[in-house]
């Protein structure tokens, strides 16, 4: 009965011709090679270091351990190589999707944003903007979701109306508005309840709501950092209202259809 580390074995006394006893160096490179055999690199690496801590001039160790850097070096080298591969070919679905609709589109927090614009494109014709936040593309959330794979369903998808749920963050300075006869503090919009939603109703030509790109039907989300949900007209009056020249930060939302081309 012969003892191993995983327990003991039987031999037959008529087989055996000769019995060595393997020095602890050896014993840890053959360990190594099992663990190199079952493409367990790391385990097979840390084996190695162990035989040549106990006796570093052992070549087999050296051998063995030059062996699986290579490995590894092959391996890393093959990664970066389709990282690269993977890379080119999401900047080709980018240049798609920005020829198809009008904007590039990138990541940030797990929020998907628009960062540029194309001048005479659906999406600004559309009224898009820098920084836009898209909330939903065909009625499908995008928060969490890998970029590449929204790229993906943009650049190869049909041609034909792809409906975009957008979401802004607007800063306006309120300023004295004269409108009908009326002179008022605010940033020149009228809002309207619908359901639980807070609505753009107009926008006045040429004042800083309707400078910033707002349009009637906008859904107002927060204001000033506060919910909008359920709050009334004239109480959401009372927010964007206030002191001439000081500031007011709303929360929009904005669902536009853009033709892909």
């Amino acid at each position: 009965i012969v003892k191993i580390k995983i327990g003991t074995t039987k031999v037959d006394k008529t087989m055996i011709e000769k019995i060595d006893r393997l020095s602890s160096e050896e014993n840890l490179v053959n360990f190594g090679n099992q663990y190199l055999e079952s493409k367990n690199y790391d385990s097979a690496l840390e084996q190695y270091k162990k035989a040549l801590d106990i006796n570093p001039e052992y070549q087999p160790a050296k051998d063995a351990m030059t062996k699986v850097e290579k490995i590894n070096k092959e391996m890393e080298e093959k990664r970066l190589a389709e990282l690269e591969k993977k890379k080119k070919e999401l900047e080709g679905k980018k240049d798609a999707v920005e020829k198809g609709f009008g904007f590039r589109l990138d990541v940030a927090n797990d929020q998907l944003r628009i960062i540029s614009i194309s001048a005479d494109s659906g999406a600004e014709t559309a009224g898009l903007k820098r920084n836009d936040q898209i909330i939903q593309i065909n009625n499908q959330p995008t928060k969490g979701e890998p970029l590449e794979k929204t790229i993906d369903y943009l650049a190869k998808g049909e041609n034909g109306s792809y409906s975009f749920l957008v979401q802004r963050e607007v800063e306006l300075t309120r300023k004295k508005i004269d409108y009908q006869k009326h002179a008022f503090v605010g940033v020149g919009i009228f809002l309207d309840v619908a359901g639980n939603d807070l609505i753009v109703n107009s926008v006045i030509v040429g004042e800083p709501a309707d400078l910033s790109g707002l349009k009637p039907r906008d859904k107002v989300i927060s204001i000033n950092g506060k919910p909008t949900a359920g709050v009334s007209v004239n109480d959401a009056a009372e927010l964007i209202g206030g002191t001439e020249l000081s500031s007011v930060t709303l929360v929009i939302q904005r669902s536009v259809d853009i033709e892909r081309k």
